[in-house]
C-alpha cells in the first residue's frame, strides 16, 4: 500500500542553510494554496491507483506546516480526508517548529488523527541555535516536547543538526544529553550541508563561515551514534535512530522502493519505477493549477542502470544493508560481479562488510556514505 506526502511551502522565517521549496508566510497565499491543493487532490483521486488506495503513511512536511493557523489546518485535514482514504493503523506525521506550537494547536493535530510529531529542534544550546538562525529558544524546544507528551503524542521525533558554524564537541554533547534526557521515540541527526544559493552558501564562498573540519564533523556523527545507541536507540538508517517499534514507516516506504504520492510544489511521486515531480516553486505551481495546466515538471521512467544505482544507494543507507540476492535476482548475477572489484576494495579499506546475504556499511563507511555509494555506481 502506498504512502502520501503533503508539502506545506510556508515558513515564518528563512533559515540560512535551507534549500527546500518554501515561501515566507504572508497575506492570502495560504488560502490560495489550499484551494490549489484541493484541485490537485481531486485530480489525483480520480486516478485509480490513488483514488482506490488505502494510504498506510501520511507525512505533512515543508516548510513549516504548524505555521498555519488552526482554521487553515482544519481546512488542510478536511481536504485530506475528503479526497483520500487512510488505512486504520495509518502513521500520520506532521513536521513542526517549536516556536509555532501551542498546547491547543497540538491538541487540534491529535484530533485530526496525527499520531507522530517531528520537532525541528536542531540544537539544545543557545550558541548553536543562534548560529543556525533558528527562531526558537532552548526552553521553547523543551516546552514544545513536554506539551506534545501531555496532549497524547506517544511517537515524537526530534531533528538534530551537527556541524554548525562555531559548534564544538562540548556544545554537541550538551544537545545530545538534553535529547537523551527527554527520551523521544525517534531521533534524526543530520550533518549541516552548505547548499549553493543559500545565505550560508554565500558566506562559504567568501570564507566567512567557521565550520568544524571534516574530522570533527565525522567525530560528531560518531558521538551521536555512540551515545544514542547506548541510550537504547536502534540505528536503522544513516541519519535515523529509533526506540524499538518507533521506526518511521514513511521513511521506510521511500527506502524500500514503495509507491508514494507527493502533493504540492516540489513534491515527488513514484509508481513502480516511474517517477514524476511537481514544479518546484509556489508561484508557477499556483498559476498552473489555476489555469488547469500541468504542474508536473519531471516525468521519467528509470533506466536499468538508474534503478540499480537507486537500489544500491537506498539499500546501503539502511543498517541492514543491501540485499545481495535481491539485487542479483532483479538485475542479474553479472551486474553484481561487475561491481565486485570495487566491493572488495571498499571491504579491505574498512568501509563495507558482508553480513550473511547483505552488504552493509561499516561505522567508517556510514560517515562517508555518499562517497562509498558513488564507488559502486
Amino acid at each position: 500500500m502506498p504512502a502520501l506526502y503533503l508539502h506545506i511551502p510556508f515558513c515564518a522565517h528563512a533559515c540560512p542553510y535551507c534549500d527546500f521549496s518554501f515561501e515566507l508566510l504572508k497575506g492570502g497565499q495560504v488560502k490560495r494554496y489550499l484551494d490549489a491543493l484541493d484541485i490537485e487532490m481531486a485530480q489525483r483521486a480520480k486516478e485509480t491507483i490513488w483514488g482506490s488506495a488505502l494510504f498506510t503513511t501520511v507525512f505533512i512536511g515543508g516548510g513549516t506546516p504548524t505555521a498555519l493557523s488552526r482554521d487553515q489546518l482544519d481546512k488542510l485535514f478536511s481536504l485530506l480526508h475528503n479526497h483520500f482514504r487512510m488505512a486504520p493503523a495509518v502513521e500520520m506525521t506532521v513536521e513542526a517548529n517549536p516556536e509555532t506550537l501551542t498546547r491547543s494547536k497540538l491538541t487540534l493535530l491529535r484530533s485530526f488523527g496525527v499520531n507522530r510529531l517531528s520537532l525541528g529542534v536542531q540544537a539544545f544550546t543557545s550558541v548553536s541555535l543562534a548560529r543556525l538562525g533558528r527562531h526558537h529558544t532552548m526552553n521553547q524546544g523543551l516546552r514544545a516536547f513536554e506539551w506534545a507528551r501531555q496532549v497524547g503524542f506517544e511517537n515524537i521525533n526530534i531533528d538534530l543538526m551537527f556541524g554548525a558554524p562555531d559548534q564544538t564537541m562540548v556544545d554537541w554533547d550538551e544537545t545530545l544529553s538534553r535529547t537523551i534526557d527527554l527520551a523521544p521515540d525517534h531521533v534524526s541527526t543530520y550533518g549541516l550541508t552548505i547548499e549553493p544559493g543559500t545565505p550560508f552558501g554565500h558566506q562559504a564562498e567568501i570564507d566567512a563561515l567557521d565550520l568544524p573540519d571534516e574530522d570533527l564533523h565525522i567525530d560528531m556523527y560518531n558521538r551521536a551514534l555512540d551515545r544514542l545507541i547506548s541510550a537504547g536507540y536502534q540505528h536503522y538508517e544513516v541519519s535515523n535512530l529509533a526506540r524499538p517499534g518507533a521506526v518511521c514507516q514513511h521513511n521506510l516506504a521511500y527506502w524500500n522502493g514503495a509507491d508514494y504520492l507527493g502533493l504540492g510544489p516540489s513534491a515527488h511521486s513514484h509508481i513502480e519505477g516511474h517517477r514524476f515531480a511537481n514544479v518546484r516553486d509556489l508561484k508557477p505551481y499556483l498559476e498552473r493549477i489555476e489555469t488547469r495546466a500541468s504542474i508536473v515538471d519531471l516525468d521519467e521512467t528509470l533506466s536499468v542502470d538508474e534503478r540499480m544505482h537507486e537500489f544500491i544507494l537506498l539499500g546501503l543507507r539502511q543498517a541492514t544493508g543491501m540485499d545481495v540476492q535481491a539485487f542479483q535476482h532483479q538485475f542479474g548475477y553479472e551486474a553484481f560481479q561487475a561491481r565486485r572489484p570495487s566491493i572488495d576494495t571498499l571491504t579491505e579499506s574498512g568501509f563495507l562488510e558482508q553480513n550473511g546475504t547483505y552488504l552493509r556499511l561499516t561505522r567508517r563507511g556510514l560517515a562517508v556514505v555518499d562517497s562509498v555509494c558513488e564507488r559502486l555506481m
